[in-house]
Parts: structure tokens; sequence; C-alpha cells
């Protein structure tokens, strides 16, 4: 569950003589790994499936998700779809508390709109693949449940809750939090989602960190909360409409794992993942487990389900409008969707008293859509466009009649008889929100049965504002009645454009073309668009982003207008880049807004000692500024670092010239205490910047991406922060260091003054250990180092001939042997308050 994340952000400190365990490490942000982005000029896509709005396509790996799947499977899954207007939404505390198996079930399995809303993005916890720390995590866990999603079919939303690490106090979570700021984003996302049941994670239980019972807590709030025009009323005036969910749930702590024998008492309910889907070819909780593997940086890759298992989870009712109709083979809780209608039919609930022109309209809509599955059952995906086509038609003409209806009184209805409609505007509204969504799923029905691939490729994947990218369109049909491509329209570049393409797409040939697009000055970089508060564990959001959405939606994108059996059907896709991967094959990316130059500093984090002892010569340190050019042509300029006052920088600047995009200069520089100044405990920052053609640039970005995920950026100032500490260090130490995952404790002994040398695996084997003075083993380095656990006799040699080893942080794999020279076990013990008093056992200790 989501509370393994975060095991060991903060332990206690045992020590024991010759051998001590310390949780303290010095970290770092996220990577600075470079992609070299190819050109290339053609590729056909899949449509993508599972995205609820045409205009929302994302990016697409070369996996096999569920929603990738062309053709029939893909079609069906669709269908079922289009024949449910039913809205789940779970809530959760952080990216791998969510229901894999359960959302799965109810997106594919019976077709309904599911959503996740976590309330954080899981930055507080750890990296078990990479570097990313902090705000880079935050962007790795959003992309792999994004991932994740493209499994189990779920949509994805954020609260504005920051992981500020583990926590044992519901109070302490929700204090830091803000209780009515995050009552109230659960409140918008029920609002904007009008989701039928409501799924929170943890309701009550000791165990684990209190993130996840208080996201479920203020869930439950929020359910009733959003039905309420006097909360949040400012929702109200921005649109925003009142909504009462019919159920609200929580995870009970007593239902993870394989059904029991025992029977559920009142008011609990088993979820059924076990069935086997046809279509998918394997049963929801197998498909579950597929979609939580991709939660990597979390250690989640774990071997997928064998015959027969099927782990499942256990709700209990924490809220309900209506009375409970029956219950789920014979289980004694109301099954989460027992009455209520997720017909089409049934969106004349919406209606107090509903005409019978609506209900026909219903009807024929759903008798399309019947006939649509008949015809791919029996005749393939080709014969569905016709009845596919005739529903669009229909929903179109009812949205149409809808907005024509007055407040009280409608002339004619879906038929053309003359009949009154009595509708409010509240009704009204509810009818066309759902009919909406059918609109977009039958175009994207139609799309996929008529086997429509389109494509929006551009010549750059990173580009600057101002520049120029060449677009290249392709647009092609595998089926046999031949649709025709009327128009592209390219939106998000400077003046909206039309590419010159249109015709009749006839199997096997493509429409082709290829236009030039400018991107705007004024777009913006691409970097989350959260940003942490100072006065609290709560982001604020940029306004001009839909609220909670996993990224800044990409400004760059083809409208394609096509004609399909008749129907006019728009597909909207992201302008892409594609790219190699010597691992993953093909990989493709939105095109990334970024500074006309990339600058970078090293080390992220300076130390220095402020003891007035140390020599000048001890508080001195290099700096090392990198500068990558985004620039088309040749870029000169002059790198310099600012430092606040009472630091000295040498040299002031550096003249470097770059003669290519892509092109690199490093410099270096030297900062120290002004004469006289006197070094104090605390923290500066030092600033680079890269000014040319009379504009400088101070920010660099950190490339985000592994071979599950799709490429990020994280934009960021170029600075080193400077950290003085009150420290003395002996003369002459000299340390070895056993690297585990990765991380930047190495480099901070070194800027403390000791000689650092890292003990590879062949030092460890035959070298003489001998030599230092201290070995340190590096974070969760007993997991990762094979090495280390076969040679660990030595380090054990080593310190009873009175060396020492600092083992730091690891997690249960430590608990596999006795690595130690006494009896020690890593347990779920840890200090969450970062103010409890620490206890020194043997103060003489050196």
């Amino acid at each position: 569950m989501g509370h393994e994340e975060h095991e060991g952000t903060k332990h206690t400190k045992n020590t024991y003589i010759g051998f001590v365990f310390f949780a303290a490490s010095w970290t770092s942000g996220a990577s600075r790994r470079r992609v070299h982005c190819r050109r290339s000029t053609r590729s056909l896509l899949t449509l993508a499936l599972v995205s609820l709005l045409v205009g929302i396509a994302s990016a697409q790996l070369r996996v096999a998700p569920v929603g990738e799947r062309p053709g029939a499977i893909s079609l069906e899954l669709m269908l079922r779809k289009l024949g449910s207007t039913g809205t789940f939404m779970q809530t959760d505390a952080h990216p791998d508390d969510e229901d894999n198996a359960l959302l799965a079930m109810l997106s594919h399995g019976q077709g309904m709109r599911a959503v996740l809303v976590a309330a954080t993005r899981g930055n507080g916890g750890q990296n078990e693949i990479g570097p990313e720390l902090f705000e880079p995590l935050g962007v790795l866990r959003t992309e792999e449940l994004l991932a994740v999603h493209r499994f189990d079919g779920a949509e994805q939303y954020f609260t504005r809750a920051i992981d500020f690490g583990y926590s044992f106090s519901v109070e302490e979570s929700i204090e830091k939090w803000g209780h009515d700021e995050i009552v109230g984003d659960f409140v918008r996302h029920i609002r904007a989602i009008r989701p039928d049941v409501i799924a929170a994670f943890l309701c009550g239980g000791e165990g684990g960190g209190q993130h996840h019972q208080a996201s479920a807590q203020l869930t439950i709030e929020a359910f009733r909360a959003a039905a309420d025009p006097a909360k949040y009323p400012e929702q109200i005036k921005e649109g925003l409409r009142p909504w009462q969910a019919m159920r609200v749930y929580c995870t009970d702590p007593s239902g993870f794992g394989p059904p029991g024998q025992q029977p559920l008492a009142p008011g609990l309910w088993r979820t059924d993942v076990a069935g086997f889907d046809p279509a998918i070819g394997r049963t929801y909780a197998a498909l579950g487990l597929e979609a939580r593997s991709m939660h990597k940086c979390q250690g989640t890759s774990q071997l997928l389900l064998l015959p027969g298992q099927a782990p499942s989870r256990v709700y209990r009712l924490r809220g309900s409008m209506i009375e409970p109709s029956g219950t789920s083979d014979g289980r004694p809780g109301p099954a989460p969707f027992n009455g209520i209608d997720t017909s089409l039919a049934g969106l004349a609930r919406f209606v107090a008293r509903p005409p019978a022109g609506l209900t026909s309209a219903l009807g024929a809509i759903a008798k399309d859509v019947a006939a649509a599955r008949q015809a791919l059952q029996t005749r393939g995906g080709a014969a569905t466009v016709a009845p596919l086509a005739a529903g669009l038609e229909a929903v179109r003409g009812l949205r149409a009649h809808l907005s024509d209806i007055p407040e009280t009184l409608a002339p004619i209805d879906a038929q053309g008889s003359a009949l009154p409609w009595r509708f409010n505007h509240d009704e009204r509204y509810e009818v066309d929100f759902r009919l909406a969504q059918k609109e977009t799923q039958f175009q994207q029905a139609l799309a996929i049965a008529d086997g429509i691939r389109v494509e929006a490729l551009a010549d750059d994947g990173a580009v600057t504002p101002g520049q120029t990218v060449n677009v290249s369109i392709y647009a092609a049909a595998a089926g046999g009645d031949a649709p025709s491509l009327t128009s592209v329209e390219l939106t998000g570049f400077d003046a909206a454009q039309t590419a010159a393409c249109k015709g009749t797409l006839t199997a096997p040939a493509a429409v082709t073309c290829r236009t030039p697009a400018i991107v705007p000055r004024t777009t913006h970089f691409s970097t989350p668009y959260w940003r942490p508060r100072k006065d609290s564990a709560r982001y604020d959001f940029d306004p001009d982003v839909p609220f909670g959405v996993p990224f800044r939606p990409s400004p760059f994108h083809a409208v394609f207008h096509l004609t399909i059996g008749g129907a006019d059907v728009t597909v909207d896709r992201v302008v892409e880049f594609r790219y190699s991967d010597v691992m993953a094959g093909e990989k493709r990316m939105e095109i990334e807004v970024v500074p006309a130059f990339n600058v970078r500093t090293a080390p992220e984090i300076a130390v220095i000692p402020s003891s007035s002892s140390s020599s000048l010569t001890a508080k001195r340190r290099e700096i090392r500024v990198t500068v990558q050019s985004n620039q088309k042509g040749v870029a000169a300029g002059t790198v310099a670092l600012r430092a606040p006052a009472g630091w000295r920088v040498e040299p002031a600047s550096v003249p470097v010239t770059l003669s290519r995009e892509d092109d690199e200069a490093s410099v270096k520089f030297t900062i120290a205490p002004a004469p006289g100044a006197r070094v104090r405990p605390g923290e500066a920052s030092v600033t680079a910047t890269m000014t040319a053609s009379g504009v400088g640039s101070d920010l660099g970005y950190d490339i985000i991406e592994y071979p599950h995920i799709h490429r990020r950026l994280y934009v960021h100032p170029a600075a080193t922060r400077v950290k003085a500490i009150d420290v003395k260090i002996a003369s002459g130490l000299r340390v070895g260091y056993i690297m585990g995952v990765g991380d930047q404790v190495p480099q901070a002994i070194e800027q403390l003054g000791a000689a650092v040398e890292s003990i590879d695996a062949d030092t460890l084997a035959f070298g003489h250990l001998s030599k230092y003075d201290v070995i340190v083993t590096g974070v969760r380095a007993y997991e990762r180092r094979a090495d280390l656990r076969a040679n660990n006799r030595r380090l054990i040699e080593y310190a009873e001939k009175g060396g020492t080893v600092l083992v730091q942080y690891n997690k249960f794999e430590f608990n596999a042997a006795q690595y130690g020279p006494y009896p020690a076990k890593v347990s779920d013990n840890r200090v969450t308050d970062e103010n409890a008093p620490v206890e020194v056992l043997v103060p003489s200790d050196p």
C-alpha cells in the first residue's frame, strides 16, 4: 500500500561498537540525464481508446496496455462505455494506494467512467530506480500513475496537498495540508466529475501513515459538502454546480488480500475482481496487478498473478442517499451501483417528470449502441459504422433540442411532434453533461470502427519560444467505406493554421502533408504547474491550468475533421515527437518548450564549515557551471555566478561560444568568504547566468525519463545552495564508500574535507580495507549490491580490527541475514516528529 513508499523517511539512530546504523543521507534532486532527439518523418499510430475526451490523447509508448489495443478489442471496450452512464470516483493519499483491479473492472468491464483523485503526488517518499526526490519525484510518480491508467482505464486528478513525509497523525496531516482548502479541492472535483459513487481509502485503523486516513476523512466531508451551494460558493460563481453522489465508501482495513471464508459483516462489500474478461484476455485482478507494477519507483515491479489468484479489497459503506435495493451475490452490504440506473435510458432519472420524447430519444440511442454491438459480434468492426453514425447523429440531435428548450416548455420532442417538455435548468444540465460524453465516445468508436489512423509529428521535440517547427500530418483508414478528411487545423502555434491536407482515405494509401508552425514567444516552459507554498504543506496551482490535472496540457494540437459513415467526426491529436530508445524502442513525447540555454550548476549543495578555526582554504568551494544550447545556430555570451553579500566569486565571468544546438560548455568558479567576512551557520544561494545578445538565462532543467513512462522536464533555477554548518572533521580522514542505489553522500563528505574513495566489487573482495578510517555503505546498498552481501564478512573483519562501518538506510531485505556483528533488524518503527529529542547513548564515544 501507499504507506510502504515512505519507509525510512525518518528513523531513530541505533549504535553499537564498530558498526553503526544511521538514517541520515545526503540526497539530491532529479537526474540530469539528456536525451538526444533524433529527427524522423513518418509513423502511424493507433487511435487512443481510453482518453475520455478526444482532445486528451496521450503520447504513446510501445507497450501493450489495454487502452492501446487496436481493432475489435478496442471497439468492444468503447461500445461498453457507450452503453453506460455510470461514474465512479476513488480518492486516496498517494500514488499506489488505488484499487487498480476495481478501476479496471468498472472502466473496462462495465464501461463506466472511472476517476482517481489522489490527495498528493507522493513526492515525500523514496525512489528505488533513480535519483529523483521531492518535486522531481512528484513528476515521476505522476507519470507512473498515467502509465498505470493505460492499463486500468481510469482518469487522474490531484488536490493541492503535499506529501510531506510519513505521519502517524491524522490531525497533523490535516493541519499541515489545510482542512478547508483540501476539503474544498475534493468538493471541486466532485462537482466537476459528478460521480454516482465515491470510494475513499482507509477510514480508521492505527497502522501505516495517517495521510491515508486523513484523505478519507476529508473525502467523506466533501461527499455532503459538494451538494450544499453554501459551501465553497466561489466554485458556484465560477460555473460549477452542486452535486450529491449517491454513496460513499471507505476501504476497510480488514479487507486486503484473497476473499476470506468468514461472512462479511453488515455494511461491508468485497470487490469481485476474479471475473475473466474475454476481450481483455485476463481477470480484472490480473489486469489490476499489471497496472500496479507501473509504480516502479516504489519497488512494485512484482510478480504477476498465477491462475486462481484474485486479491481483492473490502469496502465499508459510510454514507448513502438511497436505500439499498438488494445485495451483490448475497453479500451483506450494498454493491456500489445497486439501485442506480447507469444505462442510457437511466439519464431520464435526472428529470423529475421525464417527458415521453426524452425517454424515446434515449431509447433510440441505446438501440443504436445495441445494434453496433450485434454487428461487431456477427459481421466485424466495419459493420458497426452505420449504427454508430446513426447514434452520433441522434445524440447531437437530442443535445441541440435540449439547448433550444425554454426554461419551462419545449415546442417539439426528438421526433418532431408537438409535446411539452418541462425541464428546469439543472435537469437539462445533468442530462446534457452526460450526453456530451456520449458524443465524444461515439466519435472515438467511429474512428476505431473505420480503422482511422492519424498522426501529427513535429521534427523537433525540444523547442524554444519563437522557434519554427515543421509538422507532418498523416491520415489513413483501414475500413472499406472510404471516409474523407475534410481539413486539419493546427492549434497552439502563432496564428491558427490549416494544413493543406484533405482527400478520401482509401486503404492502404495515406493523405499526408507538411506545414511550418511557429511556437509563440509567450508559451509556458514545460514544467510542473504546481508550486509548493512556504506556509503550509500545500501547492499553489497556476490558475490557467484545469484544476488538478496531471500536467499542464500541451497547447500544440492537430484537429482532424473527417466524415465517417456520413457523420462529421472530429479527432484531436496532440502534436508529438518520436524518437528511439535502446531498451524501449520507439517512444513518443509531447513538444517540450525549453529555455534558450540549459544552465546547470554542480554541486547542487555546497557544504562549508562555519567554524572560525577552519582555514580559508577549507571554506573555499569550486562551483562548476554547464551551459547547453537549445539554439539552432552559434550562440556566444558570458557565464557569471552571482553570490550574496559577504562572498567572493572568481573569476567574475567567463566567455563561452556554443557552435550548435546541443553543444555545451563547462566553466569553473571559486566561491569563498570575502576577506574579513564571518561565516555563520545558515544557507545562502549562488546563481549562474548565461547572457547572450543582451538576454540573461538563469534556468536549467532536468530530464525525467524511464522506459515505462513518458519524458518530462523539471525546470528550476540554475543555483547551488551553500550550507554553512558548525562541524569539525579529523585531519587526513580517508573514507571508503560502497554506493547503493545512488546518492550524494560522497560529495557531501568530500566537501567537509575528507578524502572519499569509491569501493568497487573488486576492492571489496580483494582490496586492503585497512587503509580506510571509516567505510560507509550507501542507501539500500544491501538490497542492490550482491557483492556486498557476498563479501560482508570482510566488513565484519574490518570492524573487528578497529575499523568503523557506517550502514545507511536499508529496507527489509537487510533482515534476510545477520550482516552486522550483532543481531539487528529493520523494523516499522520510525520517528515522524522532526522536533523529537535525540538521546546520545554514549556521549563519550567519538
